[in-house]
């Protein structure tokens, strides 16, 4: 692998105010060897004259209004390279992330190369975005942890036989994608520095955390018919969907939904006997557990806090 090119795809809907900032961060890259592709989604502002502005720098399209993971594979299907790079289009990337990561991904061909970010907020630098430690079977990291969309270099032949993002999730979608590529078999090979910059943004598709918990369910029943399939359905990968699934039935009853708490419990229990409830709780709790419902539980440490 010498010097591969490197597409970096960026989708954009409305985002003028941050745009060209996002694109300078990838035409400012020390690897040399990428291009810069731009999918506008149907912007109703003055982002396509952003795009414009850029010249021959930049390869970009216009078109209606289609989400952002129709974006995303569109432009992976224009993309030259075979190594793609996400970023959206009010974040940026740091000057050498590509190069790092490049190197990274020479010396070892067979993982994927993952870095941390920063979240940032009016200029400032307010959470180091930690991404899973290096890996060969990502799957278990991937439910515990968080990795977000500019983090991978992403084969572009491996997310074509994936199926790329789902354009039907509103949200989410950076989590289903990378827990049906670690179906597939995804070593992960982390760089353990912040590579990239998020910016925190009210009104995200991500921004309401009960629209993010409704799409988990269907993610890991989607998971599960993967890993049948392909006869990697593990108990500890059960157990650890079924624990995924409980963690989350406990926010939804700490936002005030305990009909869809009540709805994620029993799903886990689907996936694991245990419905992951030893790996949801502390210790106390996980006895307290074993002769009342979590539900009631719940109620009972909402009471004592």
């Amino acid at each position: 692998m010498n010097s591969p090119l490197v597409s970096i795809i960026i989708p954009c809907y409305n985002a003028e105010a941050f745009l060209s900032t996002s694109i300078r961060s990838a035409l400012n890259q020390t690897y040399q060897q990428r291009e810069v592709v731009v999918i506008d989604d149907g912007s109703k502002d003055q982002s396509v004259e952003v795009l414009r502005s850029f010249g021959s720098s930049i390869r970009w399209e216009t078109g209606p209004n289609r989400g952002g993971c129709a974006a995303r594979n569109r432009g992976v299907e224009l993309a030259r390279g075979e190594i793609i790079q996400f970023l959206d289009a009010d974040d940026w990337l740091y000057p050498s992330k590509l190069e790092r990561q490049m190197s990274a991904l020479i010396a070892s061909p067979n993982t994927t190369p993952i870095c941390d970010g920063e979240l940032i907020d009016s200029g400032q630098i307010i959470q180091r975005l930690t991404a899973p430690q290096s890996c060969e079977d990502s799957f278990i990291p991937l439910l515990n942890g968080k990795l977000l969309t500019p983090s991978p270099l992403h084969r572009r032949s491996t997310l074509l036989q994936v199926g790329g993002f789902k354009e039907s999730l509103p949200c989410s979608q950076e989590r289903d994608l990378h827990l049906r590529l670690a179906c597939h078999g995804w070593p992960l090979c982390r760089i353990a520095e912040p590579l990239f910059a998020v910016r925190r943004t009210s009104g995200s598709v991500s921004s309401s955390y009960e629209r993010v918990l409704d799409q988990h369910l269907d993610i890991a029943y989607r998971a599960q018919q993967i890993l049948v399939a392909r006869n990697s359905w593990t108990e500890d990968k059960a157990h650890a969907l079924a624990a995924f699934i409980s963690r989350d039935a406990r926010h939804y009853h700490k936002l005030g939904r305990s009909d869809k708490a009540t709805h994620y419990f029993e799903a886990a229990r689907a996936f694991h006997p245990s419905g992951g409830l030893d790996k949801a709780y502390g210790t106390l709790a996980q006895w307290a557990v074993r002769f009342i419902s979590p539900i009631t539980l719940e109620r009972l440490l909402k009471f004592l806090r």
